[in-house]
C-alpha cells in the first residue's frame, strides 16, 4: 500500500499510524524519505499529475447518448477524476483545468445533454446555481460534459489554495490551463465566447485573486536579470526546490494565436502571471513545453529537460491505455525525464484492470532521472 494511504487509512480508523518502513529510495523528494533538497531545483523533480483534474462522471444515460452518436466519443469521455483535494492528498502534483469566459454570468446554466436525457425521462441531476455567478466556468466540453469537482475557476483555485497553506512544505504544484473556445459543439448548444486580450486579463486577475505573489512562481520568478525568460532557463533561473516548496505555478497550453493574445505584447512574459506552451526551443518566452506522445517525442523531450526547460507528457489518453492495460506510454513517460507525467488514472479503474500511474518511488515527487539523479542524497531513515 503506498505510504500515504496507510498512514490516511490509519488515521481513518483512530489508530495509530505504524511505524514507517526504512527508506529504499534515495530519490524521493517529498514525504518520510525525503532527500535534501538544498541543491536542488524545482526543474529537477519528476510527478505525477492529473488530466482534465477537475471533471465527473458523465451520468449513464448521458454517456449512452453520446455512444449512439459516437462510440469512439463514448470510449475517450469515460473517465472522471475525484475532487481536487483528493487528488493532491493521493500524492498528485500537478493539475489541468478547463475554462471558458463567462464575464456576465449563466451562459452555461442549460446544457443541452442533461435537457435531452431528462425529456427521454433520465433525469440526471444537474446543479447549475453556480454557472449563474459571473466569471470563468471550468468544463470539458459545454453541453455535452461540463459536470465539475469545481464549477468555477475561482473555485477551483480555492480548494488548491487552502490543499497547499495546510501542506507548506509540497513541491511546487503545476496548473496546466485550457483556455477553450471555438463553434458549439452540438446543434443548437451554446457557442463559447472567444478568449482575447481582456479576457486573458481577467483570468490572470482570478489567479492573482486567490494566490498572492507569495505563492506564486510566474515567468519573472524564473527570467530574473536576463533579457529574455529563455535565456533565464538555460541560465539555472528555475527556483531552487527548498524555495518552492508551498508554491503553484500555472501553464496556458494554447496555439500560438492564443498564446500571442495572452502574451499581450510581452515577449518574455513581463508582468503576467502564467507561463506559456512554448513550442519552439528558441523562442524567448520559451521555459515550459507540452509534449504529449513520449514514445514518439522521448528523444526531444530528454534534451529539453537535460537544456533546462520543463516539459509535461502524457501517460495515457482517451481511457485506451488503461482499457489495455498498456504501460509502454507510462513507462517512456518516466524515461524521457518530462518533470510532470500526467494520467487520468491515479487509481486503477476495476472495470478495466490494473493500470494506474505512480512513481516508481516513495512519496509523491523524486529526484529527475535525466537531470539530477546523482545528487539527490538521501536523509537518515525515520525511527
Amino acid at each position: 500500500m503506498h505510504w500515504l494511504a496507510s498512514v490516511a487509512l490509519s488515521a481513518m480508523m483512530g489508530v495509530p499510524a505504524l511505524a514507517a518502513e526504512p527508506c529504499t529510495s534515495t530519490t524521493a523528494l517529498e514525504g518520510p524519505c525525503q532527500a535534501k533538497d538544498v541543491s536542488l531545483h524545482m526543474n529537477d523533480m519528476q510527478v505525477v499529475g492529473t488530466h482534465n483534474s477537475y471533471k465527473r462522471a458523465i451520468p449513464p444515460a448521458e454517456l449512452e447518448l453520446i455512444r449512439q452518436r459516437s462510440p469512439e466519443a463514448a470510449i475517450e469521455l469515460d473517465y472522471s477524476h475525484r475532487p481536487l483535494s483528493e487528488q493532491l492528498d493521493g500524492g498528485m502534483r500537478a493539475l489541468e483545468i478547463d475554462v471558458v469566459y463567462d464575464p456576465q454570468g449563466g451562459r452555461y446554466a442549460h446544457p443541452l445533454l442533461p435537457a435531452i436525457a431528462a425529456r427521454l425521462g433520465h433525469d440526471e441531476a444537474y446543479d447549475a446555481s453556480a454557472m449563474l455567478l459571473p466569471g470563468f466556468k471550468v468544463m470539458h466540453v459545454p453541453d455535452v460534459d461540463m459536470r465539475s469537482q469545481c464549477a468555477t475557476f475561482i473555485l477551483c483555485l480555492q480548494q488548491i489554495k487552502a490543499w497547499s497553506d495546510s501542506h507548506p512544505d509540497h513541491v511546487p504544484l503545476v496548473i496546466t490551463m485550457n483556455a477553450k473556445d471555438g463553434e458549439a459543439e452540438i446543434p443548437g448548444g451554446v457557442v463559447p465566447l472567444s478568449f482575447y486580450a481582456t479576457a486573458f486579463a481577467a483570468l490572470d486577475a482570478e489567479i492573482l485573486s486567490i494566490f498572492g505573489p507569495e505563492k506564486l512562481i510566474v515567468p519573472d520568478s524564473v527570467r530574473g536579470r536576463h533579457k529574455t525568460l529563455r535565456e533565464g532557463v538555460l541560465a539555472g533561473g528555475w527556483p531552487k526546490l527548498s524555495e518552492a516548496r508551498g508554491k503553484v505555478m500555472f501553464v496556458l497550453d494554447e496555439d500560438e494565436e492564443k498564446s500571442c493574445l495572452y502574451r499581450r505584447g510581452h515577449a518574455s512574459l513581463e508582468g503576467l502571471a502564467m507561463f506559456i506552451k512554448s513550442t519552439s526551443e528558441t523562442a524567448p518566452h520559451a521555459a515550459f513545453f507540452i509534449l504529449n506522445d513520449p514514445i514518439a517525442d522521448g528523444a526531444r523531450i530528454r534534451a529539453d529537460v537535460a537544456a533546462g526547460f520543463m516539459v509535461r507528457t502524457r501517460a495515457d489518453e482517451g481511457t485506451h491505455e488503461a482499457r489495455e492495460n498498456n504501460t509502454a506510454r507510462r513507462q517512456a513517460g518516466f524515461a524521457s525525464g518530462a518533470q510532470i507525467i500526467s494520467t487520468d488514472y491515479l487509481e486503477p479503474r476495476r472495470d478495466f484492470g490494473p493500470y494506474q500511474v505512480a512513481l516508481p518511488e516513495d512519496g509523491p515527487a523524486r529526484c529527475n532521472p535525466v537531470r539530477r539523479d546523482k545528487a539527490c542524497l538521501p536523509v537518515s531513515p525515520p525511527h
